[in-house]
Formats: C-alpha cells, structure tokens, sequence
C-alpha cells in the first residue's frame, strides 16, 4: 500500500541509509533494518528544482532531499525545515 503525502505537511518519517543517501523506509520494515525518525515534507516537484532553492534558504544544519514518486521529501530539522518550506511556498 502506498503512503499519501500531504504537500508541505511536517511529518514524522522513517529512513534508511542506501549507500551514502537517504530514502524512504518501507512501509512495515523488517525487524533487522536499521531505521532512523526525523521531520520531513513531502514538495510536489523534481529533486533538482527543490534543493536548488533550499539550498538558498540559510539554515542552521542540513537538509537531505529524497526523490519520490510525484516529488521531493525533504528531511531536515524542524526549524530548519519551517524555513525550507516557507521559501518553497513564498
């Protein structure tokens, strides 16, 4: 089953390590899959649009882009991800 996304909703989302980027954990991972949770917004646009302008956004950690099916999660800190969205939206 596929998980909807709310554009520009803060959730709660689960991720896994795939070599040296970030991607999506499945829906019910297997008990020995390493997993990490942390705020995310899903964008409705290409990978490359959105982290072109929110690596414009000054913020104080880091952001990782995600492509998904229909467009981008971004995963960063709350504060950090407020701001990313803000311009996103702007």
């Amino acid at each position: 089953m596929k998980r909807a996304m709310d554009p520009y909703a803060f959730v709660q989302s689960r991720v896994i390590k795939d070599g040296d980027k970030w991607a999506m954990a499945p829906e019910n991972p297997p008990e020995d899959m390493r997993t990490w949770t942390g705020w995310s917004a899903f964008i409705p646009a290409p990978v490359d649009i959105v982290k072109k302008k929110g690596d414009a956004v000054r913020i104080a950690f880091r952001a990782d882009y995600i492509p998904v099916e229909d467009g981008t999660v971004i995963l960063a800190g709350y504060n950090d991800l407020e701001k990313i969205v803000t311009a996103l939206r702007g």
